[in-house]
């Protein structure tokens, strides 16, 4: 049998588009004017900045009163439900269950990645679900991938699909993973080999996946 790795933030899920949800309903409801989506959007750091750093950045530069706490919770609570999920990737990862493959999840982050997935109903679709901040170990770590495949019940032989450079393109291949990259608009710039294919979309890169044999 073969082994289908995803990445979650930006890949299976539109991350960007979720947070720009949750960002125009935090704007409303803390009277903030409307361009502080710029200086959020900028601050978030594609979702790379702690979120107690974020939110000092935010209350800072608006001078709000409301306790860091009090916002990582609120945060906690409503960013899930932001996200949506495309029928057509849903598709995809039925369609390659049923033809064989072992499907996981691999993500760097909290636990609150779970939360991301049972707000979009995807729990049950995967055979494995990894979250760094459970499992103690990180993409690009060799540990993370080997965990992944082991309770998926198949070899680590297979692919892996991501959108970042270093996480999931790099680590994966490093492993042995044939590697498909989410370009999402961007062009291929790092100095280490391209990846197997580039698509814009989950559903592109599982068709590529189903052209191979598990």
């Amino acid at each position: 049998m073969g082994l289908a790795l995803f990445d979650l933030d930006n890949t299976l899920l539109d991350r960007e588009a979720a947070f720009f949800r949750w960002a125009q309903g935090f704007i409303g409801s803390h009277g903030l004017p409307a361009e502080a989506w710029t200086f959020m959007h900028s601050a978030d750091g594609d979702g790379m900045t702690p979120k107690r750093t974020f939110f000092h950045k935010v209350r800072t530069e608006f001078e709000m009163t409301v306790e860091i706490e009090e916002l990582l919770t609120d945060y906690y609570l409503e960013y899930p439900a932001c996200f949506e999920v495309e029928k057509e990737t849903v598709e995809g990862l039925r369609h390659l269950r049923a033809r064989g493959w072992r499907v996981g999840v691999i993500t760097n982050g909290a636990s609150a990645q779970l939360a991301k997935l049972e707000a979009t109903h995807l729990i049950g679709e995967f055979d494995a679900i990894c979250v760094s901040e459970i499992l103690g170990v990180a993409k690009p770590d060799r540990a993370i991938f080997e965990t992944a495949a082991e309770l998926c019940g198949a070899p680590l032989e297979g692919w892996m699909t991501g959108d970042s450079v270093t996480a999931d393109i790099a680590g994966g291949r490093r492993v042995g993973l044939r590697t498909i990259w989410i370009a999402r608009g961007r062009n291929w710039t790092s100095p280490d080999p391209v990846p197997d294919a580039v698509v814009a979309t989950v559903a592109q890169a599982i068709e590529i996946i189903l052209e191979t044999e598990p």
